[in-house]
C-alpha cells in the first residue's frame, strides 16, 4: 500500500485540522513536525491535510520562521 493511502486510512480519511474528507489527488499528505525542524518521513510524522488547511499550517511555519 503506498504511503498517502496508508496514512489517510490511519486517519479516517480526514483532515486533521479540519475534520473535512480528505481527497486523493486534490488534498496533501503532510509533515506534522517539519523535515527542516527535525521531522521525519516516516508514517507517524504524516498527517491527511485539505489543501485549505495545509494552505494555512504552511502560513503559519513561514511566519514563524520570519519570526512574526
Amino acid at each position: 500500500m503506498a504511503t498517502r493511502q496508508r496514512v489517510a486510512l490511519a486517519h479516517g480519511c480526514r483532515c486533521v485540522d479540519c475534520g473535512c474528507v480528505w481527497v486523493a489527488g486534490r488534498d496533501q499528505i503532510d509533515h506534522d513536525v517539519p523535515l527542516e525542524q527535525g521531522g521525519s518521513n516516516d508514517d507517524s510524522n504524516l498527517r491527511p491535510r485539505c489543501d485549505d488547511c495545509h494552505k494555512a499550517k504552511t502560513a503559519r511555519e513561514a511566519a514563524a520562521r520570519a519570526g512574526r
